[in-house]
């Protein structure tokens, strides 16, 4: 590491959203869908019945960034849909805006354990090198969340039996620094940052397993 630990300190905040072409397949977040017990029979004992048939598809324009293609992500999401039926666009922007939150939380906490569920090992690794520096240099770092934050289809595409989507995620944040002795080295807890970045999450269609992979941040 070619810089010092009091810059580093200063910038750890912008690590999450600057990380980048980092590869992962064993970590991520588990979009929620809903598992409907089995049917009784008449004398009560319970029987399995064929899995229903998924509403058709239906993109709003509300769930897509504007900059992107709406025609081009509406037929790629589609086709995930059709091809994996854990896959619900709705329930994906959702649940992916809630690990956000989560992974923020923890990176500001130093919540090792946490981080190490939501994100892969590579990016896992750039995070815990940011958190041990910033303790290592006794400094903490104060990350509040405002409200929710905005998520976004920003591009999808399948390659191979591979699912890859990008979001758009928008926040409001305030992100403040301060040293042992609680004076802020940088930021300002009355000053509020839009942040905007693209998340991108990768998982294998059809696949058991439910995990969608965080692979790479952009600016």
């Amino acid at each position: 590491m070619t810089i010092t630990l009091v810059i580093l300190a200063v910038a750890v905040v912008f690590v999450l959203w600057r990380l980048s072409s980092v590869l992962g397949q064993d970590q991520g977040f588990i979009p929620q869908y809903e598992r409907k017990s089995p049917a009784p029979d008449a004398d009560g004992a319970s029987r399995d019945e064929p899995a229903a048939a998924q509403e058709p598809f239906s993109l709003n324009a509300s769930d897509v960034d504007p900059a992107s293609d709406f025609d081009a992500i509406q037929a790629a999401l589609s086709q995930m849909a059709e091809r994996d039926q854990l896959f619900h666009p709705k329930d994906f922007l959702r649940d992916a805006g809630g690990a956000f939150e989560m992974i923020l939380s923890a990176f500001a906490s130093g919540d090792k354990d946490t981080l190490s569920s939501f994100v892969s090992k590579d990016v896992y690794a750039g995070f815990a090198s940011a958190i041990d520096a910033r303790d290592e240099a006794g400094q903490h770092l104060e990350l509040t969340l405002l409200k929710a934050p905005e998520t976004l289809y920003y591009r999808a595409e399948i390659n191979g039996s591979t699912a890859f989507v990008t979001l758009t995620v928008r926040s409001e944040q305030i992100q403040v620094v301060r040293d042992k002795a609680g004076d802020i080295i940088s930021g300002d807890p009355n000053q509020t940052t839009t942040v905007e970045d693209h998340w991108n999450f990768s998982r294998k269609l059809g696949s058991s397993d439910p995990v969608w992979t965080l692979i790479a941040t952009q600016a």
